[in-house]
Order: structure tokens, then C-alpha cells, then sequence
């Protein structure tokens, strides 16, 4: 795989980091001989969707040598994988794309977008003075291992996209390899907490730098969670209080990042949208049946799937608030859909009427569109904060 991106072989360190959390079966190899050309795996998560959580294969590690292109080994790997997670009873599967055209042909859908923000320091006052009786502490990593993964599990409940990491990943996460410094420093880890009680952290990296006016340092945030709003507001503060520094950066931050709104210059921060998660319904019903709607109705949704040929067909569904069913059904259908649009506006990340226009939906019922999108509305913007 890091032959495929040109990036350095990995060294033992970095191995050692990895053996930790890679599923010896759940990866795939192609040989030509000796060599290994194409790789693909899978690692098991339970992902947060509307009122829910569900088990996902999040797909990792995909490359194919350029030696080795155009002769369907992505193809074939692709038909493995999705094979094993319906064999597994996986509803649904994810992953990053490194080229956004590569997985439509396979099913997956754009689910979750991503800001990169950049802040200047010196036009980061808060619009109001902070209130709160909780603490931020510096925090060595045994100890941000245990209360990271306590913050992480509370803020992922009511987040649809986040994955579930248990402390094996959450070292992971804390890994301080060179590989990732990029000529910053190591990890600054800070924890918020009330009385003994977790409620954020923060992971960020410095690079110190000076010119002729003096101090101009770069922070940049690699990683921000909270559960409580009070906890989100100290951490971006303690953040952006950081001395020595002139601007401060973030990349895989929600859309609907609030810090807008904290801050009194409404123009920071200068924000970029970047796709995020793909999301693939590996079994369609299953997925549909798994998550809650905003409000009680019914949709009857003709699905086209070319790869999965299982998921192809007609489905009824159900749903509301509290339960939700659906079941296959010949009954005339309300909208037509491929697999990747419904994947795309499963999290409520992408509107139907958006995939309308775009002419990637067709509405065989008058109002169907409308009464999609209020069933799959959600109160937040799908977002994952991990990438693998």
C-alpha cells in the first residue's frame, strides 16, 4: 500500500502501531510471483446513525501497484469485501476515497463532509466570557488513553458518522509518530474535565517560527472532541490561547462547527468543505430498518444496485421517531434511487432534493421528495472525526 502512494516503507515502529488494530482476516493481497501488488482490508466498527448504531466495514488500505492497473484486481477485491460483510451480516460499509470517481462504480456514496479551518490568533476574541467550573489539564498518554476513549464513547452516541473506538484505537490515535509530524512538535494533549469527569480533549502539534515583527507559530489541531458544550468552548479557547503562535489550523472538522458563532469576528474561521465519508448500504433493508426519522411516514423506494445484486428491488419503509421496519415490496414505488444516492443521503448528510436536481433521484410520486427529506432529517451534520 505505501508502495502504491509513494510514501517511504514503513518502519518497525510503525508496524508495531498498526499490528495493533490490523485484522489479519479481513486483509487481502494480490501476488504476482513473490510480490504483492493490490492490497485491501476491512476493520470492524459499529458506526452512529440516526437514533442508533450499527456494524460497519470500514475499507482501508486500498492500493493497486501502477504495474498492475486495469486488470480488475480492484474489482475483484471490491466484490471480496462486500461479499464478506453481507456474509457477516454488516449493513453497511465505509471508507475514504483518495479520488472521489473511483467508488461510485461500487456502490458507495459521498455521506459526510469535512472542514479545513484556518483561524488567525489575533482575531480569535470570543463574542462572550467563558463560563463553566471544569479544569483543562496537560495529560501523558496512559491516562489520555482511559479518559479519551470515556469522552469519545459519550460524544459519539448522539454524533451520526462517528465510529466506536475502544482503547486499542484510541492508541492508536495517540500513536506520536514521526511519520506524522511534519516537522512540528510531538502531541500537546489536554483533557477537560468536571470534578473526575471526562467531558473533552484536545490533540494539537506546535511549529514555532519567528520574523522580524516576532513571534509567528503555528498550531495545528488534529483532533477536538466534546460532549458538552461547555467543554467544546474551553478547549477551543485553551487552543487559541496557545502563546507564540499566529494562526491555528484544523482539517476534518464538522460543517456545522459552532466556533463561528463563539467567536466575535464572524469571519474566522476561513473554512474549506472537503468530502469526507463514503458510505455504502451493503444490505439495504437492514440498513433502512437500523436508523430513526425525524418524523413518522412512509416511502417505498425502487433501488438499483449493479454490484450487489441482492439489494436490487423495491423496499417499503416504515418509519419514525422510535421504530422503523422495512421489508421488500411490489407495490409502486415513490422514488427511483441507485444505491450510492440513497447511501449519500442515508447519514442526512445530502438532501434528496439536492440529488434531484442533480438528476441522480427520480420522484414516481408527487411529494415524495419532500417527505424524504423530512424523514431523514437529523438535528446535526453527520461527521467522523477518525480517519483509517
Amino acid at each position: 500500500m505505501r508502495r502504491a502512494f509513494g510514501a517511504s516503507l514503513p518502519t518497525d515502529e510503525e508496524l508495531t502501531v498498526s499490528s495493533e488494530i490490523t485484522e489479519f482476516d479481513r486483509t487481502l493481497a494480490f501476488f504476482d510471483g513473490p510480490e504483492i501488488v493490490a492490497t485491501a482490508g476491512i476493520f470492524s466498527y459499529e458506526i452512529t446513525v440516526p437514533g442508533g448504531a450499527l456494524p460497519c466495514g470500514g475499507v482501508t488500505r486500498v492500493g493497486v501497484l501502477s504495474t498492475h492497473r486495469r486488470r480488475g484486481l480492484l474489482t475483484a477485491m471490491m466484490r471480496r469485501q462486500l461479499d464478506d460483510m453481507h456474509e457477516r451480516g454488516e449493513p453497511l460499509a465505509a471508507l475514504y476515497a483518495s479520488e472521489a470517481p473511483i467508488y461510485g462504480r461500487f456502490g458507495y456514496g459521498l455521506a459526510t463532509y469535512q472542514a479545513a479551518v484556518e483561524i488567525e490568533r489575533s482575531r480569535a476574541v470570543f463574542a462572550k466570557k467563558l463560563s463553566g467550573s471544569g479544569r483543562l489539564v496537560m495529560v501523558a498518554v496512559p491516562a489520555a488513553v482511559a479518559a479519551f476513549t470515556r469522552v469519545w464513547d459519550q460524544a459519539r452516541r448522539h454524533q451520526p458518522g462517528m465510529l466506536g473506538l475502544d482503547e486499542r484505537w484510541m492508541r492508536n490515535q495517540l500513536a506520536d509518530l514521526e511519520l506524522h509530524r511534519e516537522g512540528a512538535s510531538p502531541h500537546y494533549r489536554v483533557l477537560y474535565q468536571t470534578d473526575d469527569n471526562p467531558s473533552g480533549f484536545a490533540i494539537y502539534r506546535i511549529k514555532l517560527d519567528w520574523d522580524a515583527s516576532g513571534p509567528n507559530g503555528a498550531l495545528r489541531l488534529e483532533m477536538l472532541v466534546a460532549a458538552t458544550a461547555e467543554a467544546y468552548a474551553a478547549l477551543w479557547r485553551h487552543v487559541l490561547d496557545v502563546d507564540l503562535m499566529a494562526r491555528v489550523s484544523a482539517e476534518m472538522r464538522p460543517v456545522d462547527e459552532p466556533l463561528r458563532f463563539l467567536l466575535a469576528d464572524s469571519r474566522q474561521p476561513k473554512t474549506r468543505i472537503e468530502d469526507g465519508l463514503w458510505l455504502r448500504l451493503v444490505d439495504v433493508p437492514a440498513a433502512l430498518a437500523g436508523r430513526r426519522y425525524a418524523v413518522a411516514g412512509r416511502l417505498v423506494f425502487r433501488v438499483h444496485d449493479a454490484f450487489c445484486p441482492w439489494n436490487d428491488g423495491s423496499y417499503q419503509l416504515d418509519g419514525g421517531p422510535h421504530d422503523a421496519e422495512c421489508r421488500q415490496h411490489d407495490v409502486n414505488a415513490d422514488l427511483a434511487i441507485d444505491v450510492a444516492d440513497l447511501a449519500a443521503a442515508y447519514l442526512g448528510g445530502n438532501r434528496f432534493r439536492t440529488l434531484m436536481e442533480a438528476g441522480r433521484v427520480a420522484e414516481l410520486r408527487p411529494g415524495a421528495i419532500a417527505r424524504a427529506d423530512a424523514m431523514f432529517a437529523t438535528d446535526r451534520a453527520p461527521w467522523c472525526p477518525s480517519h483509517f
